[in-house]
């Protein structure tokens, strides 16, 4: 997996350079500007949708102000909820994204096929990633499941759900 850096959110709108206030949501957009990548955030009211050359978009919405610190639940709840989503086949695409996030944050790693080999590939066709959390020598075959974009809303909830507790 090829990863890119993005910038952050500079939290205010690129078109009316106005500061985004806490539960708003706002529209992200990556360009490619030779070979960097540049991020640009609107309003609602000022988004007329991807230029034409855009590498990808979406939706966001500013933090309400908390009254605790959110933070990343622990290992085990969030490898207990991904064996439960897997479950659920309605639910693959949650599934999926929680599988992505982990592997993202090193709470699981592609199978590995001996002690040295630090990568292996999705099976020949891609349909599942197979991910192991190695202290607990638990495995993972999770379905490659891209969501649609009507569920991205639903999603992004039940990740922050999922992934964060409040302290």
């Amino acid at each position: 997996m090829q990863e890119f850096s993005i910038q952050r959110t500079t939290r205010k709108c690129h078109k009316a350079d106005r500061l985004f206030q806490p539960g708003e949501r706002y529209y992200s957009v990556v360009l490619q500007r030779g070979s960097e990548l540049a991020r640009q955030d609107f309003s609602k009211e000022h988004w007329v949708g991807p230029p034409e050359k855009s590498v990808g978009w979406w939706i966001s919405q500013m933090p309400a102000k908390q009254k605790g610190k959110l933070t990343l639940a622990p290992s085990h709840v969030l490898l207990d909820a991904l064996e439960s989503l897997c479950e659920l086949p309605q639910e693959s695409d949650l599934a999926y994204l929680l599988a992505v996030l982990l592997v993202r944050r090193r709470i699981l790693s592609e199978k590995l096929e001996s002690a040295h080999s630090q990568f292996t590939e999705c099976d020949p066709i891609q349909t599942h990633l197979q991910l192991t959390y190695t202290p607990e020598r638990r495995e993972f075959s999770i379905p490659v499941h891209m969501p649609p974009p009507e569920r991205a809303e639903y999603l992004q909830q039940k990740l922050v759900e999922l992934l964060y507790r409040e302290t």
